[in-house]
């Protein structure tokens, strides 16, 4: 066999570690290769030159199996065994001399000839690992995105309180958990058969219609209407949650450029970027993990985001202004503790923020250049939204005060 293989070479700005980088990132997942396969890969890399992935030169390897062995802390059989498989999966050429000998011969840096392990096919394949390594990154944000929405429609079951929907979504996914499913087709099974049960189980119509009480009074100043009877089994889903009309659009209208940035860069306005925006926030603005884990518990995921993203609207008020947020954290508490006496309407909040946007959008006629908005626009909204934020922030700070006090 030939012992001048060579090779087209690396494109231009690529180092040999790039190209190991690319084949660690795709061997397992991509090619099925073992980590001994990826680690002998790596000894191999390592015991090249800079020029020798230049085009037309030779690039390879002529150490002994056994001393492979006794740096990785394997056997001889071991190193052999590897070296098949990364053959029969096209990466290195043996080209062993006579009776498995390895040898070799460099003139002024470059090799002259080698007999043992040529790395030509290695470097000839670096762009279909790119593609493939390219592939894998969009299969696992795509595997993160559903699985994202595979939680929220578990979360929306848990809280339809339907123990007949919950055995349907036990058949469908057992465990409640994703985390060891990396198949992209199954999960979009799950994440279907999920939303078919719950979009059946809601949309089914009421086999007994009732009258509802009702009062002369003004809707907001009266009790929730009260049923006759007890629901049907069927029919134990509460109302739709008024924050579905709620647009994560219309959410960032209200957030601050950093926020809106963030939620950018993790691939535009849906309801787990908002979800990991406000996640990653919540570390910035000074929120304990178990402040924010308690939100999402009590408030559900997308409340507790929307409720960070008010905050650091707040947080980022002048210094000085009577309305900024001076602690996020006692803040976040402050409107779970007003949650349990008073319902937060941050469904009206938003969709009255959005209703005014649209407002100054149609009414809006002075140029740019000659009156820029601030970074926070000022108006009805923004004003109730502070004086809340200030509101929730004193409250906490009082009962510390008073339990301090007491105490």
């Amino acid at each position: 066999m030939s012992t001048t293989l060579s090779h087209s070479g690396l494109p231009p700005g690529v180092g040999r570690f790039d190209l190991l980088r690319i084949f660690e990132q795709v061997a397992r997942p991509g090619f099925g290769l073992s980590s001994t396969a990826v680690a002998l890969v790596r000894h191999y890399v390592l015991k090249t030159m800079d020029g020798d992935y230049l085009s037309g030169h030779i690039c390879a390897v002529w150490t002994q199996a056994c001393r492979f062995a006794e740096a990785l802390g394997l056997t001889p059989r071991s190193i052999n065994s590897a070296e098949r498989e990364l053959e029969q999966a096209g990466f290195i050429v043996r080209n062993a001399g006579i009776n498995g000998e390895r040898a070799g011969d460099r003139k002024d840096g470059a090799i002259v000839w080698a007999a043992g392990i040529n790395l030509a096919p290695l470097v000839d394949r670096f762009a279909e690992m790119q593609t493939k390594a390219d592939a894998l990154e969009l299969q696992a944000r795509a595997i993160q995105q559903c699985r994202a929405e595979i939680r929220q429609l578990g979360q929306r079951i848990r809280e339809a309180d339907d123990d007949d929907l919950r055995e349907r979504a036990e058949i469908i996914l057992p465990d409640g958990r994703t985390a060891r499913i990396n198949s992209i087709d199954r999960l979009i099974a799950i994440r279907e058969a999920l939303s078919a049960t719950l979009d059946a189980i809601e949309t089914a119509p009421d086999p007994e219609p009732r009258a509802l009480k009702t009062s002369g009074a003004p809707e907001e100043n009266c009790a929730p209407n009260i049923q006759n009877k007890k629901s049907s089994r069927k029919r134990t889903t509460p109302e739709r949650d008024p924050l579905e009309r709620i647009r994560p659009a219309t959410a960032l209208s209200v957030a601050t450029d950093g926020y809106r940035s963030l939620v950018e860069a993790l691939g535009g306005p849906t309801w787990p970027n908002l979800v990991e925006a406000s996640w990653r926030s919540r570390g910035r603005l000074g929120i304990s993990q178990v402040t924010w884990g308690r939100a999402c518990q009590q408030f559900g995921r997308e409340r507790a985001a929307l409720s960070v993203l008010l905050i650091d609207r707040n947080f980022e008020l002048p210094t000085g202004h009577r309305y900024r947020v001076l602690s996020p954290g006692r803040c976040l508490a402050g409107m779970m503790r007003r949650a349990k006496a008073a319902s937060i309407n941050l469904a009206g909040l938003f969709v009255a923020a959005e209703r005014e946007a649209q407002r100054e959008t149609r009414c809006g006629e002075m140029p740019l250049e000659t009156s820029p908005p601030p970074e926070l626009p000022l108006g009805p909204m923004t004003d109730l939204t502070a004086k809340l934020m200030a509101s929730f922030e004193k409250r906490v700070i009082a009962e510390q005060h008073r339990r301090h006090t007491d105490g």
